[in-house]
């Protein structure tokens, strides 16, 4: 994949619109462009999560400065989101391949138990239960009770 397939900003509306037609003509390179899109924005809400976590006392600090910080850390998700920096893009394309592949070559992981109608199920009102008998080891034994120091009254 090269820094042409993607687009170059996040504000770049017309790779937006390519990526748009790629998807629809189902073209095999839209589904990784799109994760890797998804991906950038994951990093960008994180960002904007770590930022709001930290506490500004600053007096100097300004409207501008935060949309500058905002800006900056959109386009700072889409590099680092092109340089695949999370492996989220890689997970997502793994995932819509595996299900859109739907050839025989899927197994599920987990296989269906067989039922047999042939076993028996048990009675709850089968023989007299067993007893249950405490261990040695955990009987306790009552504490005698010793009458403390004097009442004040010798």
């Amino acid at each position: 994949m090269s820094d042409f397939d993607l687009p170059k900003t996040s504000l770049d509306f017309a790779g937006m619109g390519a990526l748009r037609g790629k998807a629809q003509r189902h073209d095999e390179k839209a589904t990784r462009e799109t994760a890797t899109q998804f991906e950038a924005m994951f990093i960008q809400m994180m960002l904007k999560s770590m930022r709001e976590a930290v506490q500004k006392n600053d007096p100097m600090r300004s409207s501008q400065q935060d949309t500058f910080e905002e800006m900056y850390d959109r386009e700072l998700s889409v590099q680092l989101a092109k340089r695949n920096t999370l492996g989220v893009a890689d997970m997502i394309v793994k995932s819509v391949e595996r299900n859109t592949s739907g050839g025989a070559e899927f197994k599920p992981r987990a296989e269906p138990l067989q039922l047999k109608p042939e076993a028996k199920s048990m009675s709850i009102d089968g023989p007299k239960a067993m007893e249950l008998v405490r261990p040695p080891k955990f009987t306790v034994k009552p504490r005698a009770v010793v009458p403390t120091g004097g009442t004040g009254a010798e």
